[in-house]
Formats: structure tokens, C-alpha cells, sequence
């Protein structure tokens, strides 16, 4: 019997274990998946906590059996992974040595406050965190308890899980106190080391403004060195600082150690990955997806998401012999709660940022991009079903109107009318051969034709 081997039995090991096996031989195939953990975490969960909203008020509302969401017939090893050996393709754990014939690793990442001059012994005191279950749970206490004063949500820096969840925190704090009386009497700010509120121009100048018109002050290019909790201040490298009387840390988030231990990381934990098949780029026969890889792209569920269906099906063209193909486009999509029962919803990629419009269908919606909306909301809060029921199992991917590439219907494409260049980028690292590529400063709804008719899902952008 040959052996795949997942790391990490979150979203994307949970996910990419399901479809695995309803599309192998299992009779010539087995699924070995590898966690430290006893629970799986429902990730958008630790943002309500702290405010006890929609029924999310204990650890219970957002975990399950870690085994819950796994196929029958996978079998599940419950260690650490001290080491992975792409030479001898074998997993070291606790529990002895688990050869592999491919390997996929969803180890996700982690907070490390430790990474900040006095952070970590202040935890719990006057600095808390909702980015682990039990900072989450422990910040309801200090969220009722204030009742005037500075509450600074500060993110210390990038990358980090789900990007917008800080910007949501800082909106359902503002709603929060609005309902309690004292919003008067509470000054909340968002320090961060973007420019404006969020990191996508288009989305920048939109969340800034709801910021704004929420009296949230945004602190911009503040890259957090260390905390004083005995003057309650948080300050930069060169010397600024911002006051706090509650401040609700992201702390800076790193990969598995195991990553850079076996030689397959970038030196934060984060694997280095080719962004479009999702390969390893320094050992053959290994898939990356989630939170561990290094692609530029948000950490979030929705991306896991989207990779998984990359990497079942470009682990299958090997088995099958086959290349792996460039399809992964950077694909993510999230809701953004603003509080008072609203939401937004973000769709983009690695070249294409966050555009007004509607989602999935043109006009219809029903969710729309980058505007408030109430059945926003109801679409996150219905996603928990969603993610249990459909998406874990495996089911997401028969459902047209969510593909794995991001789609252009529906959006607004003269909003971002010229083409920007996302990141410094080959050509070889997006196309193989037939390469179609567009000048800097043309028009978007040009070269979203041209995607289009071509049927590729990223155009190089060529500077002259």
C-alpha cells in the first residue's frame, strides 16, 4: 500500500483528507493524518467570543473531536512532528517514524508574543489577544469590565491569520460599547504597520472610511517593538508611542519551527511554496496549503480553501504521471462584520484587489463586495453550518458559483480601473508556455477580457 501523509488536521488537512478520499483507490491507497491537537477550531468563532455575541460564549461553540471532520478510513496519529525527512520520505513523531509517497503539510501557524519586548509576561493582565481559543475567552472578562479609557487593537506585524479580523474586532468594540452607553467615554484605535486601515488600495480607502465615520482612530506605519505594561504604552522601533488602558494584541504570527527544522522554510516557519501548483520549491513529492505556506496571499479559511482543490487535484496528475499545472491563483474571500447585524464581503487575488460589485451572480448577488449589508452578515454567521457540513466533508467543491479561481462576474472592474502590480513577479513563475502578458497602466476590464478569452487565471504585467 502506498501512503499519503497529511500534516495538520485543520481546515486544509481536514479538507484536503476528504477529497482525497473520494478520489482514490483506497484499496491501493491509505491517508495518514498527523495533529498534536484533540480539537478542531471553527477559526471565525474567536472573534465573537470576547463580546459573547451570536451564541458564541465558550469553548464548545467553536471546537470539535479533532477527529470529527475526518473521513472514515483515514488513519489519524495524534503527535508532534519533530521532523519531516524529504530524503528518506518520513515524518518523525513522537509516535515513531510514518514513511510517505507524497506528503501534504497544513500545519498552519502561530502567535508569538514572545517575538515582543514584554508582551508575553503581560499577557492576560492588561494585554490580551482573541487569536488563540483561550486569549478569546479570556478577554470577555476585560472587554465587560471597561468602562472608560483607550482600547488599542494593535497589530504588531504581517503577516498574520486573516487579515481583516483585527479591523472586525475594532468595529464590533465600537458596537459593543455603543450598546452598553459609554462608546462617549472609550477611545478606540487600530495600530498597524499598512498605510490605512487594511493592506488592497480599494478596500484600504473603503474600510477607512467606515472606520472613520465610527470615530475608530487608524494609527498607520506603527511596527509595535515592545510593550510597557507598567506606563501601558506599546512603541516602535524609533521611539513612537501609543497609549493603551486595554490593549487586544496580534501578536506577530510564525510557521512550525518543523518547517525551517527540515530545511523547507524561509527562516519565519513558513514554507517556501510555488505560488500556482502549491509545490514544494525545495523538496519534490510535498504540497503546501493554509496558514504554513509563503505565498502572497491572505492566512485565512477561505484561501485554505481554495488551495486544497489545487493540491488534490495536482497530487493526483503526479500519481497519474502527469505535471502538476499552474492553476492556483491566489483565491480569497472573506466577510467583514462592521457591527450593528452589517458585514462586507471581500473577493480577490494575487493580482486583482478587492472591487465593488455583487456575489457570485451579476446584480443578483446576493452578497455585495465592499458595501455593508445585513444578509452580508447572515452569510457569515451561516457559514458555521456551512463549514461543518459542506465545506470540511468535502462538498464546496461541486458547487459552481464557488469556484476554487476567482470569477469576475458581478464586479465592478472600473472601479480599480489600471492594472497595479501586486508583488515582483517572473514570468516563469506564472506561465510555462504561450505566455500573454499586459503593459502596466492598461485597463482592467481589457485584461479581464483577455484572462478570459485566454483561460488563464493571472497575467504577468510587464513595466515597459
Amino acid at each position: 500500500m502506498k501512503n499519503i501523509v497529511i500534516l495538520g488536521a485543520g481546515t486544509g488537512g481536514a479538507l484536503t483528507a476528504n477529497l482525497l478520499s473520494h478520489r482514490l483507490d483506497l484499496t491501493q491507497w491509505t491517508i495518514t493524518v498527523i495533529d498534536r491537537s484533540s480539537l478542531h477550531g471553527y477559526q471565525p468563532g474567536p472573534l465573537f467570543l470576547p463580546f459573547g455575541m451570536y451564541g458564541y460564549r465558550e469553548l464548545a461553540d467553536v471546537v470539535k473531536p479533532i477527529v470529527e471532520p475526518l473521513p472514515r478510513g483515514v488513519g489519524f496519529i495524534t503527535s508532534e512532528v519533530h521532523l519531516i525527512d524529504h530524503e528518506q520520505r518520513e515524518i518523525h513523531t513522537e509516535q515513531g517514524n510514518v514513511p510517505y509517497d507524497f506528503l501534504v503539510c497544513a500545519l498552519g501557524c502561530r502567535t508569538a508574543p514572545e517575538e515582543i519586548e514584554g508582551m508575553a509576561p503581560a499577557m492576560g493582565r492588561d494585554v490580551h489577544t482573541f487569536y488563540t481559543l483561550e486569549g478569546a475567552l479570556a478577554m470577555r472578562e476585560a472587554i465587560a469590565g471597561m468602562k472608560e479609557g483607550k482600547l488599542v487593537v494593535d497589530i504588531c506585524e504581517m503577516p498574520i491569520k486573516c487579515p481583516v479580523a483585527p479591523l472586525e474586532f475594532a468595529f464590533l468594540a465600537d458596537w459593543h460599547f455603543r450598546e452598553q452607553g459609554i462608546r462617549d467615554r472609550i477611545e478606540i484605535s487600530l495600530v498597524t504597520p499598512y498605510t490605512g486601515a487594511f493592506t488592497k488600495p480599494n478596500a484600504n480607502r473603503i474600510l477607512s472610511k467606515v472606520a472613520d465615520e465610527k470615530g475608530i482612530r487608524v494609527v498607520p506605519n506603527f511596527a509595535t517593538s515592545a510593550v510597557d505594561p507598567g506606563r501601558r504604552q506599546i512603541r516602535t522601533f524609533d521611539g513612537r508611542t501609543v497609549d493603551y488602558d486595554l490593549l487586544c494584541a496580534i501578536p506577530p504570527n510564525l510557521g512550525p519551527a518543523v518547517i525551517d527544522g527540515s530545511g523547507l522554510g524561509d527562516g519565519a516557519g513558513y514554507a517556501i511554496t510555488d505560488p500556482r501548483t502549491l509545490k514544494s520549491r525545495k523538496a519534490e513529492r510535498i504540497y503546501l496549503l493554509g496558514d504554513n505556506t509563503n505565498v502572497a496571499t491572505s492566512k485565512a479559511g477561505s484561501v485554505a480553501h481554495f488551495e486544497a482543490e489545487t493540491v488534490v487535484e495536482n497530487l493526483l496528475r503526479e500519481i497519474d504521471g502527469k505535471p502538476p499545472l499552474q492553476t492556483f491563483d491566489g483565491h480569497a474571500n472573506c466577510f467583514v462584520e462592521t457591527g450593528h447585524h452589517k458585514a462586507m464581503l471581500l473577493d480577490f487575488n494575487y493580482d486583482i484587489e478587492p472591487l465593488e460589485g455583487s456575489f457570485p451572480l451579476p446584480l443578483a448577488g446576493p452578497f455585495s463586495l465592499l458595501e455593508e449589508s445585513h444578509l452580508n452578515h447572515l452569510g457569515k454567521l451561516a457559514f458555521k453550518w456551512v463549514y461543518w457540513n459542506m465545506l470540511l466533508p468535502g462538498h464546496l467543491p461541486n458547487v459552481p458559483l464557488l469556484p476554487s479561481h476567482m470569477s469576475f462576474m458581478g464586479k465592478n472592474l472600473e472601479t480599480a480601473p489600471q492594472i497595479r502590480v501586486a508583488r515582483a513577479m517572473h514570468v516563469r513563475d506564472v506561465m510555462t508556455s504561450d505566455v500573454v502578458s499586459v503593459r502596466q497602466g492598461s485597463a482592467l476590464p481589457a485584461a479581464a477580457e483577455l484572462m478570459v478569452a485566454k483561460k488563464v487565471s493571472g497575467l504577468p504585467v510587464l513595466d515597459a
